[in-house]
């Protein structure tokens, strides 16, 4: 029996809205600021889109999917991954309010978290489980995506519940929005080649141009695909859910990094420079692609099928 990878009329209607509130809510002096944009993220709250999460509020692995795609698109800044995973393993108070926008989540392993010098919640995460955590002071680090990292202490509390699934959701959450990101900029590099001329014609007729641009495409379609089949694993409970986002957010990154990398090559010098058309995006890309661990995850998952087997 086939499946169609293709989201449901819900889905379409959540990504317009989502696409559309991010038109005008996340110029560009947004998006390349660096700073937590506390107006935006609250805007997003009032949509919903920060408690798809939740257990109980009626989202799922899909509509993330949906959601976050539109916002990679948008080259929307936030802990966007780790507001899913919150927001779904923290107890019902705490997953509140980082729904609603008032308190931020920073989710990983210290020393170094995302989003640490705004965060009102820690969540330390080794992969296999999670815990609520108290945090020392939190020194600000520089990081190539130029997002707000710190250097922090943490203090293991309080155990976290639906670990897998939440870690699963963020993966999807994580493999939408570089997709989206990656599409951005290819989307872009398409447009420069169309457009720019050298030695009489647009560059984009050189084949040296076009094929590259051409297999980023591909890339990224896959990696759409994934996440799509992933979400609905996800939603059906397959026993292979978890897995599969684990492999999107592989597949996404790599699809991303891929786009960036032919974004750059086609627009030249400028491609290269920070003030340019694509760079902090591109170096978003670059840094949320270097997340360790998910390639062995996927591994380990199917090593244990084949001993069970």
């Amino acid at each position: 029996m086939s499946v169609a990878l293709t989201p449901t009329e819900e889905q379409r209607a959540l990504a317009e809205v989502v696409r559309s509130f991010c038109r005008t809510h996340c110029p560009d002096e947004v998006w390349r600021s660096g700073a937590f944009p506390a107006e935006f993220w609250r805007g997003l709250a009032s949509l919903g889109v920060l408690s798809l999460a939740v257990p109980g509020e009626g989202g799922g692995a899909g509509d993330i999917a949906a959601a976050c795609a539109e916002l990679g698109r948008a080259a929307a800044p936030g802990p966007l991954a780790a507001t899913v995973f919150a927001a779904h393993a923290l107890p019902p108070e705490l997953s509140a309010q980082v729904a609603d926008g008032s308190c931020v989540a920073s989710v990983g392993a210290p020393p170094l978290l995302p989003w640490a010098p705004v965060a009102g919640v820690f969540v330390e995460t080794d992969g296999a489980g999670a815990w609520l955590a108290e945090a020392g002071s939190v020194e600000p680090v520089e990081v190539l995506g130029g997002e707000q990292w710190g250097r922090v202490a943490l203090t293991r509390g309080q155990p976290l519940e639906r670990v897998e699934t939440a870690t699963a959701l963020s993966d999807i959450a994580a493999a939408a929005y570089l997709s989206g990101a990656g599409r951005r900029l290819l989307d872009l590099a398409v447009e420069h080649a169309r457009t720019r001329v050298q030695f009489g014609r647009p560059i984009g007729t050189f084949q040296a141009v076009a094929h590259p641009l051409v297999n980023a495409g591909l890339s990224l379609t896959s990696a759409e695909k994934l996440t799509t089949m992933a979400a609905l694993a996800l939603d059906d409970e397959h026993p292979d859910g978890t897995a599969l986002a684990a492999a999107a957010r592989c597949s996404g990154g790599r699809a991303a990094v891929e786009a960036a990398e032919v974004a750059h090559q086609t627009f030249g010098a400028i491609g290269y420079s920070v003030e340019g058309p694509i760079g902090p995006l591109s170096q978003r890309i670059r840094h949320q692609a270097l997340r360790p661990g998910c390639a062995d995850k996927v591994a380990a998952k199917y090593r244990r099928k084949g001993q069970e087997r």
